[in-house]
């Protein structure tokens, strides 16, 4: 696992940024890996770039100002196309898990409470959710702790690639305890892009230069839910951080992303510790990601 997946995987909300020439790279890149492997190989794109390969996102940093409706619809449509491996950058880049059956905002407050108590439940003695100065929505408004926001965006494909593409639920939340102040985010999306073939929910290449500093495991639940752990930790100045996150594609095609850092803010740009230890561990993590209320798809 390296620091750049780590950067892709969350961007800076607001603004969200995207470096569309690596986005345009990675989908040529899978495009020739779904011709050789497997047509359900997914493409990885940036910013909530799923680790197990499954594609639920993509920023640009000419979309913010507002592209996202004031009732979003529940699906996206990706660009029309006649050939299942176009060239196009944009291709493979919108869900393809079944449609959102709740309305964006219904979903806005019944994550909020999910994860609340969720989080909570998990969180050591003492430890509270407290407001995070990175938690805000497209206006620029705080949100709370833990208040889950629905960024959507439509895709659109521009000739210099792709512009918009989200479609996802984030919260995020400072945790303050005896061992100072760190963080946790949440990212709750259906699952899609080209596919969720297991192939590739795997980890990299082990970092030989710096093996302390990253980490990476998977695993597949009874259930069928693929689960990956990573860690990354950070030097110079900002030695001593370090985030722990946990990416699970759930057997409903529900896919949560949880990460918590010693950090009050995020892991996204690592600074100093502010916190002795990291609120939550990978396996507390991982029992969030998993709890059956943090779905896009509940019962009843």
């Amino acid at each position: 696992m390296s620091k750049n997946l780590f950067d892709d995987a969350i961007g800076e909300v607001p603004p969200s940024t995207v470096d569309v020439d690596a986005v345009i790279a990675r989908g040529r890149r899978a495009d020739r890996m779904r011709r050789v492997v497997s047509p359900t190989l997914a493409t990885v794109v940036a910013v909530a770039t799923l680790l197990g390969g499954v594609a639920v996102v993509v920023l640009s940093d000419d979309d913010a100002g507002g592209s996202a409706p004031a009732s979003p619809p529940s699906t996206t449509t990706a660009p029309p196309s006649s050939d299942p491996v176009s060239e196009s950058p944009c291709a493979g880049m919108t869900p393809t898990a079944p449609p959102q059956p709740e309305e964006p905002a219904v979903t806005e407050d019944r994550l909020t409470s999910v994860l609340n108590d969720v989080v909570s439940d998990q969180l050591g003695p003492g430890a509270t959710l407290e407001e995070n100065p990175d938690a805000k929505n497209r206006a620029g408004k705080r949100l709370g702790a833990l208040e889950a926001y629905h960024w959507y965006s439509k895709l659109k494909e521009t000739k210099n690639g792709c512009r918009g593409g989200e479609d996802y639920y984030l919260a995020r939340a400072s945790v303050r305890s005896a061992d100072g102040t760190g963080s946790v985010l949440v990212l709750v999306a259906r699952a899609g892009g080209m596919g969720s073939s297991p192939d590739i929910f795997e980890c990299d290449a082990p970092n030989v230069e710096k093996p302390d500093e990253t980490s990476c495991e998977t695993e597949t639940t009874p259930n069928g839910d693929l689960v990956m752990r990573t860690g990354l930790g950070a030097g110079g100045e900002a030695k001593g951080s370090r985030t722990l996150r946990v990416d699970v594609l759930r057997a409903d095609q529900t896919f949560v992303l949880v990460e918590s850092a010693n950090m009050a803010t995020s892991g996204k740009y690592p600074g100093p510790a502010t916190a002795s230890k990291i609120p939550l561990s990978h396996e507390q993590l991982k029992q969030i990601a998993l709890d059956p209320r943090v779905t896009m798809y509940p019962e009843g």
